[in-house]
């Protein structure tokens, strides 16, 4: 019974956002995230598509140009790897993330303060 109780007022807790079972913050070998540096970001990243399957995708053209889908709209990027991350410019300026992959999941934790992409990496298709 006790027992009980304290996962349902766990789950309440993680419902209201007060508790998370998994940290929003770096990745870690813990969680099953391996980070990627260097030249192997840009062998990872280009001629792929990265994407969370429903509200925004990001096609990275080999060669450094970048489009970005996000709720409906387009926008012509440029990206480039620098200082062991992934970065590109936007209207919200220049955006640096470290490249974590899994076996199935690709995350992009911002270098700065900020809530990490995670979604799927698939081949572009021409």
């Amino acid at each position: 019974m006790r027992e009980r109780k304290l996962a349902a007022a766990f789950l309440a807790l993680c419902a209201m956002g007060m508790a998370a079972p998994v940290s929003a913050e770096k990745g870690s070998a813990t969680d099953g995230f391996k980070r990627i540096r260097g030249g192997a970001i840009q062998r990872l990243i280009s001629g792929r598509e990265f994407s969370d399957g429903v509200h925004w995708r990001y096609s990275f053209q080999p060669g450094g140009a970048l489009t970005e889908y996000a709720m409906s709209r387009r926008q012509n990027l440029r990206w480039q790897t620098k200082d062991d991350a992934l970065c590109w410019r936007s209207a919200r300026g220049e955006e640096c993330f470290e490249v974590w992959t899994s076996s199935t999941t690709l995350r992009l934790q911002p270098v700065a303060l900020g809530t990490p992409f995670e979604g799927s990496l698939s081949r572009l298709v021409p």
